[in-house]
């Protein structure tokens, strides 16, 4: 996340702004002009949270489903993955 967020909105939630941010990640602290006035970088880490986790077990189920959908051969893929590993 490298985002310009309004010194006053930052004021009125900075433990919001701060939970957003995973380690490393940084936010410009601007006027309300937009001229940025400092950085704020997040040094804490964020444990994966479940959300994310239900969010990429989801995405993963749509990938499994194109990708059976799009599968024309008359091996399965674990036998097609089997013969490569020989």
């Amino acid at each position: 996340m490298s985002d310009f967020v309004s010194l006053e909105s930052a004021e009125r939630d900075l433990k919001g702004l701060l939970a957003q941010l995973s380690l490393g990640d940084t936010v410009t602290l601007a006027d309300n002009d937009g001229k940025p006035l400092a950085l704020l970088v997040s040094l804490q880490e964020v444990a994966a949270n479940e959300q994310a986790i239900t969010d990429w077990r989801g995405q993963m189920e749509d990938l499994a489903k194109k990708v059976s959908a799009a599968w024309n051969s008359e091996k399965s893929a674990v036998e097609t993955i089997a013969e490569m590993r020989r």
